[in-house]
């Protein structure tokens, strides 16, 4: 049986399979790749770790949820070796991207993004409504 043919234009995937769970995938030296789970219909979110020798950078943190805190833990034991998470950077609003940057701060994390971003994030957390909007 031959494979099937790909279009000249369609997304190729360097790698077969994603990490899953407390698992991380290394793609280039010193950079690991994360998939987290999200409680929605786009069911993750992909995240990095950067080597920074004595500990690491995020880039994104995942969805705020007991499920996402204990996978961080069982990360930072496993793939992350001990070391400490020293910076995250954010790349937007989404609260599956900042949704952690605030935990990860009180164990002694910089955070990094833009003023725009963080803004944005603190308005949607503090933004309750009890019912949905009309429009």
């Amino acid at each position: 049986m031959t494979p099937p043919e790909v279009a000249e234009d369609a997304i190729r995937f360097p790698f077969e399979t994603p990490p899953h769970g407390d698992q991380a995938r290394e793609v280039a030296p010193g950079i690991l790749w994360l998939r987290l789970p999200l409680p929605m219909a786009l069911d993750h979110v992909n995240v990095y770790a950067l080597d920074d020798g004595d500990g690491w950078t995020l880039v994104d943190t995942g969805f705020d949820t007991a499920r996402t805190r204990a996978l961080w833990q069982a990360i930072m034991a496993g793939p992350l070796g001990g070391r400490p998470v020293r910076r995250v950077i954010v790349t937007h609003y989404h609260p599956d991207h900042i949704g952690l940057a605030g935990w990860f701060q009180q164990m002694g994390a910089e955070l990094l993004t833009t003023r725009t971003s963080w803004l944005y994030a603190r308005m949607l957390v503090l933004d309750v409504q009890t019912t949905h909007s009309a429009a």
